[in-house]
This record gives structure tokens, sequence and C-alpha cells, in this order.
């Protein structure tokens, strides 16, 4: 017998430490709360039936036992959200959007059949965001019209399904009660107070203005959302009730126990002595209804042995025969699950046809993360048009630049700045490649010696480039946008420079190998530093941008890239390799500056390059400052896109078409003559300071002064190649003719 009893100890053991606890916590603010507890009692009766081992317990917050659930209730869901110390979550449906991160997405756990059983309802705006659904409703509270059905009788007067019909009913009954000495009545309590209800209320009722009931929520402002708020003044106006609509939802409870009102619109409560029917619309058969109450979650900071336990707890919370027993037949609550009510034992217990004749509508709390805020400032801008002397186009504005991120765009309603872009880089891009045919003409090829055709093209191209960089600012910001930015720019100006880089190179005016194989592979040369570009973007593809909103109180937002690690070191390491081209640049354009045969492609080279340098500078700038103007901040920088590429291209190629068009015939004439006479010749070349024509220094240089040149100081060798007016290939420096010249590079 001694051994069966420790046997049966040693098995009770082994079931209990195999068991899964899991805890649950719920919240109510009134010491109420009553469902939850006869729930989670269902759940454990069920799993001890069905050998689950699992035990599930509930830590309910009231304000009996907990004056933080009074105070700051948000806090603390955020400090539990964040904890591992619950499971499952009983919380409020408007915060199913902030903390959205804490809770397990259902649709990889639960069965799609049973979520589908709530998708047709209010849970699919209450319950889901970014496409995940992170709860499902325990109850859903709602708002309704009770009529005062005894002051109706008396009055032979019918439930209002309008507003226009409420207020006249309001008023006509208010009025006749003052005259017999009841003071005290209200015709309409209104709700419009400086709380939450006060954002309920205002938010319905915009939605009761929709055309259909199928409609989707009026936009902000909109004609329907206009004469939704005319309908609310009013109200007020009408039945005088400025002092009745600024009350509390307490005030409202002691009119709804005294009696002495005509309409309230209040919280639906079960089994009321006064007539319940949805709030009336803008035309019958079209009302709004905000929702309230709980949705239940399951944590997502805990192991997956409690997942799948509190998974099966949630599935049974939420299955389709607990919200019709227990929710609905014995609570008389409104179930999440719409098709409850075609329940014939549902509809026998009861009032199917008046749930079914609610109209919900989801509070706006996807509209920002901290919906607090937002709903604070929702509801007091509504009260400058109601209370105040605002308009009410101009407040529903101000509610729409709350949530809504500004861009440029070629719809005209806010500005013109991105039409306008759009058509600058239209025109340029055609002036760009049209004017391209100069190439093709013989005597204007002449101006275009510099470089081969087939390099003017690219670089003519790369123009473009630069300019489409303008694009990824109009429209909204998406991460492809942020990053392609960082290719088309670079990109740009590499088909844009490089050839001209190649041209200098290849005209160093001393003989070495890098100038001869720059000359000879002018494509390899460029396709370096376009495979240089792509592997510096390469980076990118470790996320460098995170999509940041910019807030503005009072203004209008916007969205910005914001850098991420990853894309620090890509952008740093782009616009060093681009500083670093410049400045070989500008090196080569110091040494070539006085060599007659490109002294006027050198100058407007020398003017591209400091206006890039600038443009590049206001284009940091406008990227680090803290900037409130979302056209300043998308404006500027497209802006500086265009530019950048117009003064390239001017500065590298345009001057050149100006310059042949305004030559006179005589002129060109003479142009064409010296050309063919300077490209056939094969006259010496001198080292010439700039201010004489004299050979530089006392001494010609010769073959043999090689060894004595590398005794020179480098600044003095440097000041040499400064001075020199014309083409030498030989590192000693000695006359060359143009034929030998042409004759060490194919490049040019």
């Amino acid at each position: 017998m001694r051994y069966i009893i420790l046997l049966s100890i040693f098995i009770l053991l082994i079931n209990i430490s195999y068991a899964i606890h899991i805890k649950a916590v719920a919240f109510s603010f009134n010491g109420g709360g009553s469902i939850y507890k006869p729930m989670i009692d269902s759940f454990n009766k069920y799993s001890k039936q069905n050998n689950l081992d699992i035990t599930l317990s509930l830590d309910l917050y009231t304000s009996d036992n907990s004056t933080s659930v009074v105070t700051d209730y948000e806090s603390m869901l955020d400090s539990l959200f964040q904890s591992d110390s619950y499971d499952l979550f009983f919380y409020d449906n408007i915060y199913s959007v902030k903390f959205s991160p804490h809770l397990l997405n259902l649709k990889e756990w639960i069965p799609e059949e049973h979520i589908n059983m709530y998708a047709q309802g209010i849970a699919s705006q209450s319950c889901v965001h970014n496409n995940r659904w992170v709860g499902l409703p325990i109850n859903i509270d709602f708002a309704v019209l009770y009529s005062n059905t005894e002051i109706l009788n008396k009055y032979n007067m019918p439930v209002p399904k309008t507003w226009e019909q409420l207020l006249e009913t309001g008023k006509y009954i208010y009025d006749e009660e003052v005259k017999l000495g009841n003071t005290e009545i209200i015709a309409y309590n209104g709700l419009f107070n400086s709380f939450e209800s006060g954002t309920c209320t205002l938010y319905e009722f915009i939605y009761s203005y929709r055309n259909a009931v199928e409609d989707p929520y009026p936009q902000f402002p909109s004609k329907e959302s206009i004469d939704a708020l005319e309908m609310m003044k009013k109200l007020k106006q009408g039945i005088d009730t400025e002092q009745q609509f600024q009350n509390n939802d307490d005030y409202t409870g002691e009119k709804m126990l005294g009696g002495n009102f005509v309409f309230l619109k209040f919280w639906y409560f079960p089994n009321m002595q006064f007539t319940v029917s949805a709030l009336p619309g803008v035309k019958e058969g079209i009302s709004g209804s905000s929702i309230g109450g709980y949705n239940l979650g399951i944590s997502n900071h805990i192991d997956d042995s409690k997942k799948k336990a509190a998974v099966t707890a949630f599935i049974f919370l939420t299955s389709k025969d607990m919200q019709k027993n227990f929710i609905v037949i014995k609570n008389n609550l409104y179930s999440g699950i719409p098709s409850l009510y075609d329940d014939a034992e549902v509809c026998a217990n009861v009032n199917c046809e008046f749930f079914k004749s609610i109209q919900l509508v989801a509070r706006p709390t996807s509209k920002s993360n901290n919906y607090s805020a937002y709903s604070e400032k929702f509801r007091n801008y509504i009260y400058e048009f109601l209370y105040g002397d605002k308009s009410a186009y101009e407040v529903l504005k101000k509610i729409n630049d709350i949530s809504k991120f500004y861009y440029l765009s070629t719809d005209r309603s806010e500005t013109s700045i991105g039409l306008i872009i759009i058509i600058l880089f239209i025109i340029l891009s055609l002036i760009m490649i049209f004017s391209l045919k100069y190439l093709y003409i013989d005597k204007y090829k002449p101006y275009f010696m510099f470089i081969p055709g087939d390099m003017w093209i690219l670089s003519v191209f790369g123009c473009i480039v630069i300019m489409s960089t303008c694009l990824t600012g109009l429209g909204e910001v998406t991460l492809s946008k942020c990053q392609l930015k960082w290719l088309t720019l670079p990109i740009g100006f590499t088909l844009s420079m490089i050839p001209v880089f190649g041209r200098l190179i290849s005209n160093f005016p001393a003989n070495n190998g890098i100038s001869r194989w720059v000359g000879n592979n002018k494509y390899l040369f460029l396709s370096a530093f376009i495979f240089l570009d792509l592997l510096l973007y390469s980076i990118s593809f470790k996320i460098p941008y995170e999509i940041e909103s910019k807030l503005i109180d009072d203004g209008q937002n916007y969205q910005k890239c914001h850098t991420t690690k990853y894309g620090k070191i890509m952008v740093y390491s782009i616009i060093i390799s681009k500083a670093i081209i410049i400045l070989c640049i500008l090196f080569l354009t110091f040494i070539e500056w006085n060599m007659e045969e490109t002294r006027s492609d050198i100058r407007y080279l020398s003017v591209a390059l400091y206006i890039d340098i600038i443009s590049l500078g206001i284009l940091i700038s406008v990227n680090i400052m803290d900037l409130n103007s979302y056209i300043v901040y998308y404006g500027v920088p497209d802006f500086i896109y265009l530019f950048f590429a117009l003064t390239n291209y001017i500065f590298l190629y345009g001057f050149r078409i100006f310059k042949a068009l305004t030559r006179k015939e005589n002129e060109d004439d003479l142009f064409m003559k010296n050309f063919r006479k300077n490209t056939a010749s094969n006259g010496n070349v001198y080292l010439m300071n700039s201010s004489s024509n004299t050979k530089f220094g006392t001494n010609s240089y010769s073959n043999s002064s090689s060894s004595k040149d590398l005794q020179n100081p480098l600044s003095s060798k440097i000041l040499t190649f400064h001075y020199r007016k014309n083409t030498n290939d030989t590192s000693d420096f000695s006359t060359i003719s143009t034929t030998q010249l042409n004759s060490t590079s194919n490049y040019y």
C-alpha cells in the first residue's frame, strides 16, 4: 500500500512538472471585468477535461486594486507588454497599432478559418496593423441613441432616424417642456467634450455623413465632412446645448439615471428602460458608431512552448461557441463575429435586427503611433470650429495635416513645384539630346575636338542621368527612391566628367605610361569608374536607409530618408571618391591651364567644377539641416540636380554650340583654315611664362636635361607644366611635333 501511495505521488509530480502554466492580464476602470474570470474558468475546465495540461490564471487590474489603471493605463500597458510576465493580454482595442510589435501575428499561428469568422466584421479595422492580425475582439462596445419613450409618447413623436429629425423633435419637446416649467430637461447631450468620448462622438458623427452604407470614411476636408461639422454647430445652436455638449460621461450617466432628457448619446448597455436605437445620420439608413471594447492578444516575448499553450487558450476564448453562449446570449454583449446574428438560437435571445443596424467604425488609431496625442489634436481642432470662429474647411485641413505626409507631385492643389520640375526635366533632356546633332555637322566638328564624338554622347547622357535624380524627390518617399538617387547621381557624374578627366590625363605634358594607357583604353578607363560606382553602391544592399517621419506641429508633415550605419558608409565612400576625382581634375586643369590648344576648354571646365562643388555643398547642407518645410526639403535638392546637370552641360558642351552659332562666316573660314594648318604642321613647342612671350626661364630644355629636372623641387615642375603653352609628350620636355603627339595616343 505504501508503494502505491509513493507511486501515485511520483506520477502526480511528473504531471505537474509537465503541465504548462500561462498567465493572462486584464484591466477594468470601474471595478467590473466580470466577463473575464468566468471565461478563464471555462478554459481551465475544458483543459482538464481534455487533458491539455495547461492552466490559465488571470490578473485583473481595477480601480479598486491599482490606481495606475486610472491614472496611466497606457504607460502600464507599455511596461507590461515589454516584459514576459504575461502570455495573454486583454487590452483596449485603440492600442492595437501602438503595441502591435509586442503581439504575435495570429495569421502564422491560428487556423485561417478561425480568423475568417471575424474578418467580415469590425475586427479587420481594430485588430490588424501592417497586414498582421495582432488580436481578436472579446467584446465590442458601441454608442447608441437613448430615446425617452415616455416623453416621445407624450408628444406623439417618433424616434429620429436623421440628425435633422433629432434637431426638430428635440427642440420642439424642449421648448414645450420649458413652458411647463421643466427647465432641467435636456434635448440632447451631444457628448462633444474634451475627453476620449468626445473624439468618439466627433468621429462617428462625420462617419454618419457618408452618402451610402458601403462608402468609406469621408476625406478631410470634403463636402461630407464639412456638412457634418456644420450640422454639429447647427445642433448646438438650435437646441442651445453648448454647456451640455461639453459635459463629461458622468453628467450623461446622471441624466440617464434621472430620466429627465429627450435624447442621450452614450455607450450601449443591455436591458435599459429607454428605447435604444442606432445613432441618426445624414439620411435614413445611414448611421455611425465608434467602437470601444477589448481585444485578446498573445505576447510575442514568450518562448515557443508557451506560445503553443497560449494559442490553445486563445482559440478557445475566441471560439464561436464562447462568443455565442457567453458573450452574446448570457451577457447580451456585442460580438465581433457577424455571422452570429444570423443564428436562430442567438436571435431568439437578443434583438439581432438591432445589432445588425449598428454601423461600426474604428477610431483612427492607425493615423499615428501615438494615438492619444492624435486624438487630442483631432477633437481640439474641431472644437475651434464648434466652439470657436474657425471655418470647417480650415480645421478639417489641420486635422488632415496631423497624419498626412506631404510630398512634391504633379498635382497642383498644394504646390506647382513638382510639375515645374517635371517640365524642366523633359525640356532640358530634349534640348540636350537634340543638341548632339551638331557633332555630325561638318562645319561644327572643329568645335568638338576636345574629346571624341562618342565620348561627347556619353558626357551629355551623363548630364541627363544627373537630372533624372530629381525624379526621386517626387511622389511618396520609398526605400527604393532613397537608394536610387545614390546610383543615378554618381553614375551621371562619372559619365559626364570621366571622359574629360581621361582627356586631361592623356594630354599631360610629360611622357608617362598612365597617359599612354588612358589614351589607348578610353572605354576601359570609363568602365573602371562605373564599376567603382556600382561597387560602392552595392553597400546599399545592407539596407542603408530607413524612412523617417518629420512631424510639424500645426504644419505640413513629410518623410525623409534616414541614413543607417551601412548607408553612411556608402554615402561617405561615394562622396570621397567624387571629391578625389574633382581634386584630380582641378590639379590637371592647373597643370594644363596655359596650353593654347585647350585654353578655352580648360577655363570652361574649371567653372563647371567650381559650380559642382558649390552644388554638392548645398545638397549636403540641406540633407543635414532640420527643415520644417517639405517644399524646401524636396524642392531645393531637385532644383540643384537640374542646375548641376545644366551647368555641366553648358560649360562642357553647350558653350561650343553657342560659339559655333555666333561666329561670323568669315571668322569661321579663318578658324577652319587655322585648324587645318595647326593639325598639319610640325611646329616646335616652347615653355612660356604667363607674363611674357619669352621661353620659361633662361634655358630651353633638351632631351639630355631629364636628370637635371629631377633635382628641381616639385613645385617648380608643377609651375613649369602650368606655364607651358603647347602639348609635349616627352618626359624631358623637349620639343615635339603635333604629328608625333597624335601618333602616341588614339584617345583624342
